[in-house]
């Protein structure tokens, strides 16, 4: 209840302030903007369906962040990163009038973002593993330090391989390695079982052992 007065006496300041300086309709904005931010993301986007020109933008301003972490673990570089997060948010603009699925819109963002990255992966958009510069970078300071160097190249071989992974298995393994979202998370995420997440996950790690067993006898 206190909580509830707090709110209403801010509330009634800031009106008192958009009245004295004249700038009703911008408070009117703002409580209106304000109400759609607290809508669920189908709601918004049945919104944008309807003509409202900000419902979209106030949705990908609630997933920014996701957007682009996600656009960089895949991708491992600022650039790189910002490069795939623009051409995510291009195709969802185009996308979302077919948009149809009422509770999984995450999951369909998230096959948006794993898409495109393949794709730029088929363009030889990336050339080097991500983790090359770092270790330049260890050597070239001269660290002392042999663990950070070793932290730095087996996260370069754990990366290599998990490239080769296809499908759900890639999908899964990058959500709960990279991103450490629970069994749960995941599969709400891709509209999958937690069953269907875990033996996923468990096929994933077993391919990336034999993976790097492998190039290990090559060495």
């Amino acid at each position: 209840m206190i909580l509830l007065y707090v709110c209403l006496f801010v509330i009634n300041n800031v009106y008192i302030n958009y009245l004295r300086t004249g700038n009703i309709l911008e408070f009117v904005e703002m409580i209106v903007t304000k109400e759609k931010e607290l809508l669920k993301d189908y709601e918004l986007i049945e919104a944008h369906k309807k003509g409202d020109s900000e419902a979209l933008d106030i949705l990908l301003t609630r997933y920014k962040n996701y957007i682009f972490n996600l656009s960089y673990r895949f991708m491992h570089n600022y650039e790189d990163a910002m490069d795939l997060t623009q051409d995510v948010l291009i195709r969802v603009y185009k996308a979302i009038d077919r948009y149809e699925e009422r509770n999984y819109f995450k999951g369909w963002l998230y096959r948006i973002i794993s898409n495109t990255a393949i794709n730029m992966y088929s363009k030889a958009y990336r050339r080097e593993s991500p983790y090359l510069e770092k270790l330049e970078i260890v050597d070239d300071k001269r660290y002392n330090t042999e663990k950070e160097y070793e932290r730095i190249y087996l996260q370069e071989k754990i990366y290599n391989a998990s490239t080769k992974l296809k499908g759900k298995q890639r999908d899964v393994f990058i959500l709960r390695y990279y991103e450490n979202y629970s069994y749960k998370e995941i599969s709400d995420i891709l509209n999958i079982s937690s069953d269907s997440a875990k033996s996923n996950y468990s096929y994933a790690l077993k391919k990336m052992k034999s993976l790097l067993e492998k190039e290990r006898t090559l060495l």
